[in-house]
């Protein structure tokens, strides 16, 4: 049985980085361009510690061509169907780190986790990486929630400069906290951390208000470790296959309240 205040994710975290690869969830904004110099600079921290990167844009869509061309984009839906395809680490095209479509693997993988559990789907999702490798599913909110109901795992929201910034991150959080999982504030300003401050505050403080949650919030500089300490792997042994618990998060329900 679910008990409150488990933590059915702390054995996960607990295994060793050279033992398989691990998965860091990332809400995407509203509007997911708007994200990805946030995205990037979260791989950078991770690549500056030694640690490999892949990036699955849950956003974007896979080709539906199964032609594997020279510098074509190797899609998570592609690398769940072929077992031929492993070890996934690093670009063939001497870029900083691997970045793979995966809005259709997306979807797969969460009718994995409503048929069976958000475990498997998560064996299932990072069964193509290599050992040690990091992965950043950038994906909508709902998407992760669905993908991951129950793992009390960490989610990264990011704060960013943009119109509705506040509203956007707290609906991620709202989503993201009744699928079970434990929203994380990472606010990222050009103008330096005390420009996004009056957001970060506002968002806490209605989570505390509406939700009962005190939200974490993680300074850029302080992204690389905490990211390697929160990642979440797949292994035989921790019980979760049995996990019957599936949480469904409507996605209709007002974000303020």
């Amino acid at each position: 049985m679910f008990e409150h205040g488990f933590d059915q994710a702390a054995g996960l975290r607990g295994e060793s980085r050279s033992g398989g690869p691990a998965l860091l969830p990332v809400a995407s904004p509203a509007q997911p361009a708007r994200g990805h110099e946030w995205l990037y600079m979260l791989a950078g921290c991770l690549a500056n510690q030694g640690r490999s990167v892949v990036i699955v844009d849950g956003t974007a869509n896979e080709s539906t061509s199964f032609q594997r061309e020279s510098g074509s984009h190797l899609g998570l839906l592609r690398a769940l169907q072929d077992p031929s395809i492993g070890h996934l680490e690093h670009p063939n095209d001497m870029a900083d780190w691997l970045v793979m479509p995966g809005a259709r693997g997306l979807q797969a993988l969460q009718e994995t986790a409503q048929a069976a559990s958000s475990a498997v789907a998560l064996s299932r999702l990072l069964a193509p990486f290599a050992p040690g490798v990091i992965v950043l599913l950038f994906a909508p909110a709902f998407g992760l929630a669905s993908l991951l109901p129950g793992l009390n795992a960490r989610a990264l929201v990011p704060v960013i400069d943009q119109p509705q910034a506040s509203i956007d991150a707290y609906g991620a959080v709202k989503l993201l906290h009744a699928a079970g999982l434990a929203p994380v504030l990472a606010p990222l300003a050009s103008g330096g951390a005390q420009a996004l401050q009056p957001l970060v505050t506002s968002v806490t403080d209605c989570a505390a208000k509406h939700l009962g949650l005190k939200l974490e919030n993680w300074p850029a500089h302080t992204w690389g470790h905490r990211a390697q300490a929160s990642a979440i792997t797949s292994t035989a042994d921790t019980g979760l296959h049995g996990y019957p618990g599936i949480a469904r998060v409507a996605s209709t329900s007002p974000l303020w309240s």
